[in-house]
């Protein structure tokens, strides 16, 4: 008698199994997954490399940088990598690395990024097309590199970290903002590549996390626009926010903080109305103190300068002025 019970109750679970990964999909599993995060070395990303590897979970990281064993950025256990993501053969290099060492990559966190804080006219060639490779280009690279082994054995998962400044750009991060909102571009048309994120027939999933100004060193400087509706937020909150989602099989998009969730509204506004609330936030003046490794941007730099050399063309345009008075006064009393 009892067992048919169990018999039906075993089926009715792998039943059960089977439509949870249909309709939700694969789940954060420490012992089955290893997690390859760009730009793992330092700020948000050193944040993420800690948290998984704190769940027990292999993660490979991928920098420019690798950090010395012992220093403060360096996480034991995990796999570096020195590779300028920038650069696909260095891309394919590391990743076949990676796969003969390691395994295959199932969870891609891409999160390598830079920025510059300079008007479009003072921004070089050259750094736009790094903001450009780095922030955005990379991420076609990684993708194109693991994705085909995460459908061959159905399971993977790609985070893209886009910025909600992808959504509303402030003054002097053309670039920035673009390569931002490529990679929500980026996100969406390769979630519905994949099929109807409805039920999840290929096994891999995406996600796109927006989070609001973080409190690392690539916005060293910037003063936040508002404390109260767009606070600065800790990069190890957004680390538990990650981990958190992909735990969760969560898939589609996460803006922090709460505001985020109002800027693609926001950008449906008329436009006098979208440059009265910037004007009063202050958000286009807030990138002017930018520091860029340690330094002031040039464009906070070339504009005291303009002040200062308006200053100075004034005091001359006076002394001309009194000098002029003077020689016509001169000029009266000798005519006198």
């Amino acid at each position: 008698m009892t067992g048919p019970i169990l018999w039906s109750l075993y089926r009715a679970n792998r039943l059960f199994l089977n439509a949870s990964n249909l309709i939700v999909g694969m789940l954060f599993d420490p012992e089955k997954d290893i997690v390859l995060v760009t730009g793992g070395a330092s700020g948000l990303g050193f944040e993420i490399v800690n948290t998984f590897k704190r769940k027990g979970a292999k993660v490979v990281v991928f920098d420019i940088v690798v950090p010395e064993i012992n220093s403060k950025n360096y996480v034991d256990g995990v796999y570096y990598y020195k590779c300028n993501v920038s650069n696909v053969n260095e891309v394919r290099n590391c990743a076949n690395e990676v796969i003969n060492n390691i395994g295959i990559v199932t969870i891609l966190i891409n999160n390598a990024g830079i920025t510059t804080g300079e008007t479009l006219l003072n921004l070089s060639f050259d750094k736009i097309e790094k903001t450009m490779a780095v922030n955005l280009l990379s991420s076609f690279y990684t993708i194109k590199t693991f994705l085909p082994d995460m459908l061959n054995i159905k399971r993977g998962y790609i985070v893209t970290i886009a910025s909600t400044l992808g959504y509303m750009s402030p003054a002097r991060l053309s670039a920035y903002g673009a390569s931002k909102s490529g990679l929500i571009a980026l996100h969406e048309s390769l979630t519905y590549e994949l099929g109807s994120p409805t039920l999840n027939t290929t096994g891999v999933k995406t996600l796109l996390i927006c989070p609001g100004q973080l409190k690392t060193h690539l916005f060293e400087g910037v003063r936040t626009p508002s404390t109260l509706f767009a606070p600065e937020m800790d990069p190890k909150d957004v680390a538990r926010q990650v981990l958190k989602a992909v735990t969760y099989g969560c898939r589609g998009e996460i803006k922090l903080p709460f505001y985020g969730n109002f800027l693609p509204i926001f950008r449906s506004v008329p436009w006098p109305i979208v440059a009265m609330m910037r004007y009063i936030s202050g958000i286009d003046t807030s990138m002017k103190q930018f520091k860029e490794v340690g330094k002031i941007s040039s464009a906070y730099v070339s504009e005291k300068a303009s002040i200062m050399t308006n200053i100075f063309a004034i005091n001359s345009r006076n002394d001309d002025l009194g000098e002029n008075i003077i020689d016509d006064v001169g000029d009266d009393i000798i005519d006198s």
